[in-house]
């Protein structure tokens, strides 16, 4: 009885975020209206990565309206455990916890393809990886992808191996300006602010990765008066970055000067040991990349001699040479792993473009290219007239 009592109460609490959050995605309500009457979706099962959180739920609400039959899995870490039981109520199938590990992870995504998904919304590429792998894309009609993390990886490692027409979100100019800079940019630090309850004014930040995500992150913090050195290997970001006003200079140059460490590169070990042998002893590691990997945290763990969890999100590393090493939110993106993610109007603005992409798909795969593509510009018109308009009426 205990039990049934919690779970229906982590319902409702699931079901009050998600009432709050849609009242701010106008986009997608103007979605939902219209899909009761036109059901495009109707007879597909979509296939959905994203992180479960109250925004994620407001898409499935709308693509379960258009008639679709809805499969979804998060990420390690970022799972909300009561919007996820919320959803499950209302009959769309979620898979994972909070608690998962990778591995767990990995046997959520082979639930949702044994689904036969007619399309897919991914997050990272662990859907579209694990198909190429395992399943056979008969029936598949298309693939959205939502981050530079998984773009990367269709580009480069499954370059040429998708069969089916892949529309990556991260390249609309319109996701990168308004939830990548904006969005990402606030909510990393309201995640380092929840998870550690420090200042961030005169603080000292390091941030690795001056892509879209980077660059908001470092304004925002210098806005808050923190001090902030930018690292980036790419020469015309790092250009930008330096006429932006911002040091810009290589990691190990920074190992003395920083007490914040915040990776936002969509790529594996931008943080390596021998730098984590290097940094000062409370150095505070976080990361804003899709992946903990950004971060070798498999050689910290065995390096260090002992680890304490401080808080549930807060875990220090003792160092053979005493220092302490401190990882918040164990790697996983500290925005939504240490706090609500990116703003509610900023994602309203990426899973339109989401909607709008799948409804592209629909009506011209067969004419498409296959792999990954950017965002067809009547999509990014038709969005960015539809948000301007929303913002403007605020």
């Amino acid at each position: 009885m205990k039990e049934e009592f919690i779970r229906t109460e982590m319902i409702a609490s699931g079901r009050k975020l998600i009432h709050w959050t849609e009242m701010h995605m106008n986009l997608l309500r103007n979605f939902r209206e219209s899909f009761h009457q036109t059901k495009p979706f109707q007879g597909m099962t979509i296939g959905i990565c994203l992180h479960v959180e109250p925004k994620t739920a407001v898409l499935c609400r709308t693509l379960k309206a258009g008639g679709a039959d809805v499969v979804v899995t998060g990420s390690p870490g970022t799972t909300k455990d009561e919007v996820a039981l919320a959803l499950n109520n209302e009959g769309i199938k979620v898979y994972g916890e909070k608690v998962d590990d990778r591995t767990k992870h990995l046997q959520n995504i082979h639930n949702v393809l044994q689904h036969k998904p007619q399309l897919l919304i991914d997050n990272g590429a662990d859907l579209t990886r694990t198909l190429i792998k395992h399943y056979s894309a008969d029936g598949l009609i298309g693939c959205t992808e939502e981050t530079t993390t998984g773009a990367n990886l269709l580009r480069e490692d499954l370059s040429g191996q998708f069969p089916v027409p892949v529309i990556v979100i991260n390249d609309s100019p319109l996701k990168r300006i308004m939830e990548n800079e904006h969005g990402v940019g606030q909510t990393v630090i309201e995640g380092f602010m929840r998870t550690t309850n420090l200042i961030v004014p005169t603080r000292r930040f390091v941030v690795i990765g001056y892509g879209t995500c980077g660059r908001g992150i470092a304004r925002y913090l210098r806005n808050l008066g923190s001090q902030v050195v930018v690292v980036e290997r790419d020469p015309i970001f790092g250009l930008e970055a330096a006429l932006n006003g911002f040091r810009v200079t290589s990691l190990e140059d920074t190992l003395e000067f920083g007490q914040v460490f915040i990776t936002v590169t969509g790529r594996p070990s931008a943080i390596q040991m021998e730098h984590l042998r290097n940094m000062k002893d409370g150095t505070i590691l976080a990361n804003a990349g899709h992946f903990s990997w950004e971060i070798d945290l498999e050689g910290l763990r065995e390096e260090a001699v002992a680890v304490e969890k401080l808080t549930p999100d807060i875990d220090q590393f003792s160092m053979p040479d005493g220092r302490r090493l401190i990882l918040i939110t164990r790697g996983e993106m500290v925005n939504l792993a240490g706090g609500s993610g990116n703003p509610i109007e900023t994602m309203d603005l990426g899973l339109a473009l989401q909607i709008s992409s799948l409804l592209y798909l629909i009506k011209h795969h067969s004419g498409m290219v296959t792999g990954p593509q950017p965002v067809p510009d009547e999509v990014n018109m038709e969005v960015s007239r539809d948000m301007l308009k929303e913002l403007l009426a605020i």
